[in-house]
């Protein structure tokens, strides 16, 4: 029996399985003769070789042949069980044609008998997750579709033990959910992976890979987006493949590209935010992703001097107080093409809230520009009928004002030469500061130098001229009295009306 053993055991080929088992067959059986340690440590060893043996001649049954040393070899070591089983289930789905799902079945049932007799050292959840993992990977919908029988495809699923048989019962030990979705998800990204296009076959299968499980945890929501994706991207003439689109760090760069591909993005605002969201762009920060995009939106519809398209994605950046949007709100706000000044005070407003220091002199000075120009338009306004004037009809209308409007028009033009020619002299200038420099009413010097001079004691408490009735023998101030004065409307107010004509007629111009 020592030398049998010995014989069979440093055989390295893997073709002589059947002249192991006619060695076998020579050996006595356990029982026959006289029972000693010696001879009952031998039977032991002979039953582990029938073990042996057995596993030898299920790798030989489904194609993968190894000698009778490797299995005595590898029954100890958990990673090189581990490889031996996954090489025989691989092994099995690349045959072609491509082996029935009966077959697939055996193979289950010959995966748990191997670590039931020889390899210990696995779990037989550990065979039954190999098994399903290459059904998954097996390149076949319905290999796909039979792993999805062998899991547990949602967390409320119940896990019934059954029998590790697997012929005759209809379902054996159920890979638990969280592997599952491991097993899934490993699966589809290799399928996604290898994809050339979005039409590619294993993007079919790594889309039926996903849908096993029903209840759609985040990470396998997140693979489904990513596939949904690609069909966006092909719709704005993307060309990428799907492996640079997973690798792509920075996902809104797909964005940017969208936009580059079509004029009119700007105007497709859903489409684009929607495809945002599937590409995770800011990751699970939604406000951020919808800054960033309308951002890009509202800069595209600015170039293409589509005013108010820009200003309808500023409106809603600055609705969600997105404050990198202070920029491209700023830009509109300075553009003057754009005619609706009050808009675009509030784009300046805006930029003005949000924007670093460094630009804060520049916007405040495109802003009261901006404010002068429309505090000069109620003033061209104001002749313009009210709502419900009796007028006749339009013709009449037009008849009776065109030549008068003509000549309003003509006067106009030539009063504003006449100024724009003054006020280019600075003699004029000169003449017209003189008129700031007597700020009190006549007498006013004399009288406030006299004041003075009787309350140098400090012996009265003094006072604005408005409050003079209120205290006994007061003091009356008249320099501080001066906003009573303007509070009556008296001439002390008239420089400073002066004073702020002059600065409107400081900011017109010539024309050229």
């Amino acid at each position: 029996m020592v030398v049998a053993l010995e014989c069979i055991y440093s055989c390295e080929r893997d073709d002589q399985l059947s002249l192991c088992y006619d060695i076998l067959e020579c050996l006595p059986q356990r029982g026959y003769g006289p029972e000693t340690d010696i001879t009952a440590s031998l039977h032991d060893q002979v039953d582990k070789l029938e073990k042996h043996l057995s596993v030898v001649e299920v790798l030989e049954k489904h194609g993968l042949q190894k000698p009778i040393s490797y299995v005595k070899n590898s029954q100890n070591s958990e990673e090189e069980a581990h490889q031996l089983m996954v090489k025989l289930c691989r092994h099995t789905g690349r045959k072609n044609p491509p082996v029935s799902e009966t077959v697939w079945r055996g193979l289950l049932q010959d995966l748990l008998d191997m670590q039931q007799n020889v390899y210990t050292c696995l779990k037989p959840k550990t065979c039954h997750q190999v098994f399903v993992e290459s059904l998954l990977c097996s390149s076949r919908v319905e290999n796909v579709r039979l792993a999805g029988q062998l899991m547990h495809c949602s967390k409320v699923s119940q896990d019934v033990p059954v029998s590790l048989s697997f012929r005759g019962k209809g379902c054996a030990l159920k890979v638990a959910y969280d592997n599952s979705v491991e097993l899934v998800l490993a699966a589809a990204r290799e399928y996604f992976n290898s994809s050339t296009t979005l039409t590619d076959p294993c993007m079919g299968l790594a889309r039926t890979c996903l849908q096993l499980i029903t209840d759609c945890p985040p990470t396998i929501q997140e693979e489904l987006d990513l596939i949904n994706a690609l069909s966006q991207l092909e719709d704005f003439s993307v060309s990428i493949l799907p492996l640079q689109v997973r690798l792509r760090s920075d996902r809104l760069s797909l964005i940017e590209e969208c936009i580059a591909h079509c004029s009119t993005a700007y105007k497709q605002s859903t489409t684009l935010l929607s495809l945002a969201s599937l590409l995770r762009v800011a990751g699970d920060d939604e406000a951020t992703r919808k800054g960033q995009v309308l951002t890009l939106l509202a800069e595209q519809a600015l170039q293409c001097l589509d005013f108010k398209a820009s200003y309808i994605h500023c409106q809603d950046l600055m609705a969600a107080g997105y404050s990198q949007a202070w920029e491209v709100c700023s830009l509109l706000g300075q553009c003057e093409g754009y005619g609706d000044l009050e808009a675009r005070q509030e784009l300046l407003a805006f930029s003005l809230t949000h924007c670093p220091p460094d630009n804060i002199h520049g916007l405040l000075a495109a802003s009261s520009d901006l404010q002068t120009q429309v505090s000069a338009v109620p003033s061209n306004r104001a002749s313009a009928p009210t709502v419900g004037s009796p007028v006749g009809t339009a013709g009449d209308l037009l008849h009776r004002t065109t030549a008068k409007t003509m000549e309003v028009l003509t006067t106009t033009g030539l009063t504003t030469k006449a100024v724009l020619t003054a006020v280019s002299d600075h003699r004029w200038w000169k003449e017209s500061l003189n008129y700031l420099r007597p700020l009190q009413v006549h007498g006013s010097g004399a009288t406030s130098q006299k004041g003075a001079c009787e309350n140098s004691n400090l012996e009265r408490q003094g006072c604005s001229p408005f409050y003079q009735e209120l205290i006994e023998d007061p003091y009356v101030d008249l320099v501080s009295g001066f906003q009573t004065s303007v509070a009556h409307g008296s001439l002390f107010f008239l420089p400073f009306t002066f004073l702020l004509s002059l600065i409107l007629l400081s900011y017109l111009r010539p024309p050229a």
